[in-house]
């Protein structure tokens, strides 16, 4: 059943989404086939739904982690960041193997390209998810990796069909690997979902007509962001020109300001610009989890 839009007293974020690690290269060009070059920087950090699960905690909301985790470094890493962040655990974990790894190559003007090894994070039971308690006061992240992961997918549309959100808020980002969804699953989102947030290329593949019954974000980087309801262009929302360094995870940041901000009280409209001032200081810096504190959002000046 879609969530009822005239509430969005959101208490806390349960993010059903996948964390890995993030081995990031920036490099002055993509390398051809069989070529190679030389990084002038890297960073190793974790990121996936981390990068949105720590922009909303950091803005005040009790956010919560349930996607699987590992046995192994990659997964004591991310112990370490969500009590950093003081994200609460409530997900599996897999005794056979570690959380996977997204090599990133950033580029001079920022853009990223990703080769993701999926692993412990991909592995997702019907137990897991019936285990979770979700409520009205809840908003659900959801992302479109753990929909395409081989591992995970049927196990979500099982869950979904069997309206198991219980009134909760579905938030959708169909990330980069959207057009590996089954279409029956991207319909059953466009029909359940309170939010689908999307990028330009995301947002063609999942379309903005009028089989939506919630909200699109369209999410166009420094052009900002325009917002849809049943394919009706509702409003557009300038973004924030910075010098641009890194834009892995600038969605993500967006995602979760924008969620964090609805659950303060802030109106759709907002949230929206919010969540653009966010991710315009997000990708002023390295790495994905690059979201900003509410003081750093209250105070910041572009």
């Amino acid at each position: 059943m879609p969530y009822s839009y005239a509430m969005t007293a959101f208490h806390r974020l349960v993010s059903l989404g996948s964390a890995l690690v993030d081995l990031q290269l920036f490099v002055p060009e993509l390398p051809v086939s069989g070529g190679d070059v030389l990084a002038h920087d890297s960073l190793v950090a974790i990121g996936g739904s981390f990068n949105v699960e720590s922009a909303s905690a950091r803005l005040g909301l009790k956010t919560v982690h349930t996607g699987s985790t590992g046995v192994g470094p990659n997964s004591d890493m991310l112990a370490v960041a969500l009590a950093q962040e003081g994200i609460e655990f409530a997900g599996e974990t897999v005794a056979e193997a570690d959380l996977g790894v997204c090599v990133t190559m950033v580029e001079p003007n920022g853009e990223r390209t990703f080769v993701t090894r999926n692993a412990a994070e991909s592995i997702r039971t019907m137990a897991g998810l019936r285990s979770l308690k979700l409520g009205p006061t809840d908003a659900v992240y959801l992302a479109g990796y753990d929909l395409a992961y081989p591992q995970s997918r049927e196990v979500f549309k099982q869950w979904l069909l069997a309206d198991s959100l219980n009134g909760a808020a579905l938030f959708f980002d169909p990330t980069p690997l959207v057009a590996s969804v089954d279409p029956e699953l991207l319909d059953l989102i466009r029909r359940t979902a309170f939010a689908v947030t999307a990028n330009e290329n995301e947002a063609e593949v999942m379309g903005v007509g009028e089989n939506y019954p919630g909200w699109f974000i369209r999410r166009m980087g420094a052009a900002g962001a325009e917002l849809y309801e049943q394919g009706v262009l509702k409003g557009r929302f300038a973004g924030e020109k910075v010098n641009v360094l890194d834009t892995t995870g600038a969605g993500d940041v967006h995602t979760g300001a924008l969620i964090a901000s609805l659950a303060e009280g802030f109106t759709l409209a907002g949230s929206i610009e919010r969540a653009n001032r966010a991710a315009a200081i997000s990708i002023t810096k390295p790495g994905g989890a690059s979201g900003p504190g509410r003081t750093s959002l209250n105070e910041s000046f572009f």
